[in-house]
């Protein structure tokens, strides 16, 4: 698990720190303050070869990359940015590097090596430290997903060994209703369908969006073998009321499969939701990142159940 984060000189990052990281981590901060800037970073963090699939991420694509999105990885004027993630003792970080700055010139340490050129624009280099292993990271979409993607995640997941007992038993404990879940090749077509206790099974199309979102996000997780789920506007799409449903739902996912979450919100009902979920758990699991702009940038802090809670007692605006 990534339990502290830091990024300098990255997107508008001048020098960015987070430390004391959860298991699951929720990200608030007034509109350009760098929260999708943070989940591109843990891209690049959890899985470097994945920074030539990074433009489109997260925004929308227009125009070159090379001019339009690479670019901008460093913040402006920068000519390298540095990126870490740590765990306990173990670490990962690396370099990305302007191509006006010459290969042989030194790099912070000893063990680093040229990774890949990207658009002709940075050359990246890296190291890798005692924990030297990627993570494996997901991005969900904010958009809902199709019914009919959504029988291609859970038949995925099906296939997986333990897969289809591990989706059931976590909607299960998410929603009490559900005690099966099934992909029914129907003569309009497959469907998945879900045994709440009726006459029949029925498409879970019907059940409710906080049970259909879930379902499509534990199905991509099982199905994938993730470490790092990232969710950009995780509020998108769904209504206030089944907001504490969804983040109990995340809660017993991260506990049980070993994910780490990072999720970004502008509501406050949001984080008001996500805060009454893990008050009821035994293991309060949950960190708010607020970043914010100050007279010396783009800052961040990590706030544990200490602070949340006075937060949320005194009203006070975290987003």
């Amino acid at each position: 698990m990534i339990d502290e984060l830091i990024l300098r000189n990255f997107r508008g990052f001048g020098s960015l720190e987070l430390k004391g990281l959860k298991p699951v981590n929720l990200i608030v901060g007034h509109n350009n303050t760098g929260k999708t800037s943070l989940l591109e970073g843990i891209v690049l963090l959890c899985e470097p070869p994945k920074v030539g699939q990074l433009v489109g991420l997260f925004r929308p694509i227009q125009g070159s990359p090379k001019s339009r999105f690479y670019r901008w990885l460093l913040k402006d004027g920068s000519k390298q940015a540095y990126l870490k993630r740590g765990s306990g003792d173990s670490f990962y970080e690396f370099v990305l590097r302007h191509p006006s700055v010459k290969n042989e010139d030194p790099l912070p340490g000893p063990g680093w090596v040229h990774l890949q050129n990207c658009q002709d624009v940075f050359i990246f280099a890296n190291t890798q430290g005692p924990q030297n292993s990627i993570m494996r990271c997901r991005i969900v979409s904010v958009q809902h997903m199709d019914p009919n993607s959504l029988v291609s995640l859970i038949g995925k997941a099906h296939r997986k060994k333990k897969g289809e007992e591990t989706l059931q038993r976590l909607l299960s404990k998410i929603d009490p209703r559900i005690s099966k879940i099934r992909i029914d090749p129907g003569e309009d077509g497959n469907q998945v369908i879900v045994d709440i206790g009726l006459s029949e099974l029925l498409p879970i199309t019907q059940v409710g969006q906080g049970a259909y979102r879930l379902a499509s996000i534990l199905a991509d997780i099982i199905g994938e073998e993730t470490d790092v789920l990232l969710i950009d506007e995780i509020e998108n799409g769904l209504h206030h009321s089944v907001m504490e449903q969804v983040w109990t739902g995340l809660a017993e996912t991260a506990a049980e499969l070993k994910v780490q979450i990072f999720a970004t919100t502008h509501s406050g009902e949001c984080l008001l939701a996500a805060h009454k979920a893990f008050e009821k758990r035994s293991a309060y699991d949950l960190a708010v990142i607020q970043l914010f702009r100050n007279e010396k940038g783009v800052q961040g802090r990590v706030l544990d159940k200490e602070h949340i809670e006075a937060a949320v007692a005194a009203d006070i605006e975290l987003r």
